[in-house]
């Protein structure tokens, strides 16, 4: 669509993971076509008014979408008016200003990490599961966010022997080292660098192609479930994080400062996350 030219371009440079830019492209051609019908005529980008939007959200509402799933639309069209306004197309943008009612239930953890723990060995030798399965698993475990895995490449990682260093620059401009230690998680990451030479392209948690350099995610579906059937409860990389940087802060005593480092993260974002935790485990 015209009205989305430079757009794609702009979010790869900004950091977002392949997978995600597919959904939030789709998202906003529906918004596009959406303005379009509901004026009758094809839309300049200054003019969508507030009320385009705020009748495309109601829309989405009332196909019976979940508050938090319809708050996810919004985000995307907050950040497609900000492109607008940083590239010139549009002389204001009202998305900061602009308000919904979303009524969106806080979720309460239901995670211990120990006890994704107590299942790491099973995982990771799991001799049916999937590599990249056993990567998500293994990069979750450790902090990681999802799109930051899915950046990973196998020149950010140096096999030691004993030993695997990473040195990986993060989404957030952050310089972020860490050092695998358990030879089970060694071998893992050893393997996804050897697969890596072999299909002819860097990506760790790569494509399905044997060749090429063109990234392709992963059925995240088929991930997660051939985790969940492994673990005590579902695996979902977001509430794994969580659960890891609780257990840092109240199990194991971490420091801000061992956290920011332990987790490739600014202190800002380290405050935020914390704030996170603090909401979900109300045993804080």
């Amino acid at each position: 669509m015209r009205m989305l030219y430079g757009y794609e371009e702009y979010r790869l440079k900004e950091g977002i993971s392949p997978g995600t830019l597919v959904t939030e492209l789709e998202l906003l051609k529906s918004f596009v076509r959406f303005v379009n019908l509901r004026n009758e005529k094809q839309l300049e980008p200054y003019e969508i008014k507030p009320a385009d939007v705020r009748a495309f959200l109601d829309q989405e509402k009332a196909k019976g979408l979940k508050p938090g799933t319809v708050k996810r639309k919004l985000s995307h069209i907050r950040q497609y008016f900000h492109y607008l306004w940083k590239v010139g197309k549009v002389p204001v943008d009202f998305m900061p200003k602009f308000e919904y009612q979303l009524v969106i239930e806080k979720p309460v953890a239901q995670l211990d990490y120990a006890e994704f723990v107590h299942e790491k060995k099973k995982v990771l030798q799991h001799p049916t599961l999937m590599l990249n399965a056993k990567l998500y698993f293994l990069f979750a475990m450790a902090g990681f966010r999802m799109r930051e895995i899915e950046r990973l490449r196998s020149r950010h990682f140096r096999d030691l022997g004993d030993r695997v260093e990473m040195n990986f620059v993060t989404s957030q401009d952050v310089f972020w080292q860490l050092v695998f230690e358990d030879p089970i998680e060694v071998a893992v990451i050893v393997q996804a660098m050897e697969r890596a030479v072999f299909r002819e392209h860097d990506y760790l948690i790569s494509s399905e192609k044997k060749y090429g350099p063109d990234y392709v995610r992963n059925n995240m579906k088929d991930i997660y479930s051939g985790l969940t059937l492994l673990l005590p409860k579902p695996f979902k990389t977001e509430e794994v994080r969580i659960a890891y940087i609780y257990d840092l802060y109240k199990v194991q005593g971490k420091s801000f400062d061992e956290m920011v480092e332990l987790l490739g993260i600014r202190p800002a974002s380290l405050t935020s996350a914390l704030k996170l935790v603090f909401e979900r485990y109300n045993k804080i």
